[in-house]
C-alpha cells in the first residue's frame, strides 16, 4: 500500500510540473486509448469472428458486399462467332473479310483474317467493332445518325477515339451484342472486305451462332 501511495504521489506531483499543452496531449492521447478499445471490446461480445454486422442490425454474407456479376463474353464464345462469320462468307460467295470481335471494355478478344484481304482491312474491322461497343449501338446506326447531317460531330468523334488509340468507323458492319437472358451489353463484332451490308450480315450471323442478341436485330440481307 506504501508503494502505490508513492507512486500516486510522484505521478501528481509530475502531473503539476508538465506544462499545460504536455497535459491536454496526454488527456488526448488517452482518450483516444480509449476509443479505440471500446469498438473492439464491443465486436468481440456482439460477434466476434462469427459474422459481420450491418449498422441496420442485420447479418450479411460476404456477397452482399459485391456487386452483381454480370454476363462476360468469353473467348471460346468469340471464337465461335468470328468462325460463324467466317463460314457465311464462305457459303454466300462474298469477298474475303477480317473479323474482330471485342468484349465490353474494347478489348480484342478474336481476330480472323482471310487470306484475300487487303492490309488495311481489318483495321477497318476493328473500327467498325470499336465503333459499336465504345457507344453501345450498331455502326450503321451511327452511320444513320450522323451522315450527313451532323457530320462534324461524327469526324470529332473519329479523331477522339484515334487520340486514345480506340479505332471509330462509323459504317455498317459493326454489332453490337447482348445476352439474350439479361440483355446486359456483353461486347461487339465487326466485318469488313465485303460490301457494307454483306459485312454486317456476316457479323450479325456470327453474333447469332451463339444466341446472342444484336443490334440490328437483323441484316439488311436477311
Amino acid at each position: 500500500v506504501g508503494v502505490g501511495r508513492s507512486m500516486a504521489l510522484a505521478k501528481m506531483k509530475l502531473g503539476a510540473r508538465l506544462p499545460s499543452v504536455a497535459r491536454r496531449t496526454l488527456g488526448r492521447q488517452s482518450l483516444a486509448l480509449a476509443l479505440f478499445a471500446v469498438p473492439l471490446v464491443s465486436a468481440t461480445n456482439l460477434g466476434g469472428l462469427s459474422g459481420v454486422h450491418s449498422l441496420s442490425g442485420g447479418q450479411r454474407s460476404a456477397s452482399d458486399w459485391l456487386a452483381p456479376g454480370k454476363p462476360t463474353l468469353t473467348l471460346e464464345a468469340a471464337d465461335e462467332m468470328a468462325n460463324a462469320a467466317l463460314s457465311e462468307c464462305r457459303a454466300k460467295g462474298f469477298n474475303d473479310i477480317s473479323v474482330f470481335v471485342l468484349d465490353l471494355a474494347g478489348r480484342t478478344l478474336v481476330s480472323k483474317t482471310m487470306v484475300g484481304v487487303p492490309n488495311l482491312i481489318p483495321t477497318i474491322a476493328a473500327a467498325k467493332a470499336g465503333a459499336a461497343i465504345g457507344t453501345h449501338s450498331s455502326s450503321r446506326t451511327l452511320k444513320d445518325k450522323y451522315v450527313p447531317d451532323r457530320t462534324p460531330q461524327l469526324l470529332a468523334m473519329t479523331t477522339l477515339g484515334a487520340s486514345v488509340q480506340r479505332p471509330f468507323a462509323a459504317v455498317p458492319g459493326g454489332v453490337l451484342c447482348r445476352d439474350a437472358e439479361s440483355g446486359a451489353v456483353i461486347g461487339a463484332i465487326g466485318v469488313s472486305g465485303a460490301s457494307a451490308d454483306e459485312d454486317e450480315h456476316c457479323a450479325v450471323v456470327g453474333a447469332h451462332a451463339c444466341g446472342f442478341q444484336t443490334e440490328p436485330a437483323k441484316s439488311a440481307l436477311q
